[in-house]
């Protein structure tokens, strides 16, 4: 790891990415989930000869412009540009692991942006069964994009002995929670998708509002209920190390339940729609937006809770068993350990030299580089707060026993990356943890 450590004070660079990504992939399920709704409803409506239902159609198609070309890209081009700042090492791995998956992705994204485009603008002069088939390529283009990424994502959960082994794309792409969250983030999709049209529906005439809200009702309950299955599929493929990490922390074994209580609160919320979308369908009448974006709120929570989980399952890694959340790969800890870090990092030499290469310097270059993926100083999870009641020695003690590979010595080795340096770097950093008293 030889890059640039981006010191974030107070909310840290994991909540940083954390807060983009929840609202772009919030934007992009939903994208998804309309996507398929649109062609359904199309389909339905082509099939009664509902005039007024197709043209209503077209304004929502050309939200889903507005919102996938908007406010999805711009999110969406917000998180490489958070993820290369944060942790350059793991984007560079991802980028070489996944050149291919990438590429593919743009490609698709462009095919679900031009059938869009084609369907916004030449609407009226599609017949109907060419508007039914543009409709259902655009439906097939943003869920492909959803299959593309998602095998990335999950690679960074799970990449398997199959890729350990042969470092082909594809064995890191098809691993074991691939399908299992591709079907939970189908119905999650599916239930945003919905929520989404409901809320749309909700503010129709009377004449049209039940042919809206009643069908697009069936098709968010079926996602919600579907969704709950597939959730409890996916959690079983999870890495055992991972799944226990999980109920470990649901059980409040370490400081990290509270987040879990809020996360589970947030899945709670996720099933409240399930009863909101009933009140959709056999009470169109009185069914108004406000529910349906109380109940999109809700969704959104929940999947974002589920996010957070399976964020925190990856501790201590960014990619699991490969590289941990501080970029420094499994297998540079035990040179790092025998040979120093600052010796093998020109970065974190550069920066010390930059400071006059004091032991202080020494020891802040040790702990950007090693610490911050997952600390600040003063704000989350803030050194200076957790370090307040020990003495220099202590740190330098707890850096010591962090440095343990084994399982047995090292109590935090399934949530903290272990410190790859050597003794004397150990009281390095332990030395500018203690001046931080003094800041």
């Amino acid at each position: 790891m030889n890059h640039p450590v981006w010191d974030i004070p107070l909310l840290g660079s994991g909540w940083l990415i954390g807060l983009i990504s929840i609202v772009h992939v919030s934007i992009a399920h939903l994208v998804v989930g309309a996507g398929i709704w649109l062609p359904i409803m199309e389909g339905r409506a082509q099939r009664a000869g509902d005039l007024e239902l197709q043209a209503w159609l077209r304004g929502r198609a050309k939200a889903l412009l507005w919102l996938s070309s908007i406010f999805g890209a711009v999110t969406g081009v917000g998180i490489w540009v958070a993820i290369g700042l944060v942790n350059p090492t793991a984007t560079q791995h991802l980028i070489r692991a996944f050149v291919m998956g990438w590429a593919i992705e743009w490609l698709i994204f462009v095919g679900e942006m031009a059938t869009l485009i084609v369907l916004v603008r030449a609407y009226d002069r599609l017949r109907p069964r060419q508007r039914l088939t543009v409709s259902w390529l655009y439906a097939l283009c943003a869920w492909l994009s959803l299959v593309v990424i998602n095998g990335i994502i999950t690679f960074m959960l799970s990449p398997g002995k199959g890729w350990a082994a042969s470092h082909a794309m594809w064995d890191g792409f098809f691993n074991a929670t691939y399908l299992p969250s591709l079907l939970l983030r189908t119905c999650v999709a599916l239930v945003l998708g919905g929520l989404w049209a409901l809320a749309a529906g909700a503010t129709a005439k009377p004449p049209l509002k039940p042919r809206i809200l009643q069908p697009s009702a069936l098709f968010t309950l079926a996602g919600v209920l579907l969704a709950v299955a597939s959730g409890w599929y996916y959690f079983q493929s999870f890495p055992p190390a991972a799944r226990e990490l999980v109920l470990g922390n649901l059980k409040g074994a370490t400081g990290l339940a509270q987040g879990f209580r809020w996360a589970l609160w947030g899945l709670g919320a996720f099933l409240v729609p399930g009863l909101l979308v009933l009140w959709a369908f056999f009470a169109s009448a009185s069914f108004q937006r406000p529910l349906a974006l109380l109940g999109l709120l809700l969704a959104c929570w929940g999947f974002g809770g589920f996010e957070w989980i399976r964020e925190v399952a990856r501790k201590p890694f960014v990619i699991r068993d490969v590289m941990y959340s501080n970029g420094i790969r499994v297998e540079q800890v035990a040179e790092y350990q025998k040979d120093g870090f600052l010796a093998g990092n020109a970065w974190a030499r550069t920066f010390a030299a930059s400071r006059g290469d004091t032991d202080l310097a020494r020891g802040e270059a040790l702990l950007r580089s090693q610490c911050l993926a997952c600390h600040t100083r003063d704000g989350y999870r803030g050194l200076r707060g957790l370090t307040a009641s020990n003495s220099e020695g202590d740190n330098v003690a707890f850096i010591q026993a962090i440095r343990e590979l084994d399982p047995a010595l090292n109590p935090y080795l399934d949530r903290m990356p272990p410190f790859a340096g050597t003794e004397q770097e150990a009281e390095l950093l332990g030395k500018y943890l203690e001046s931080l008293k003094a800041k």
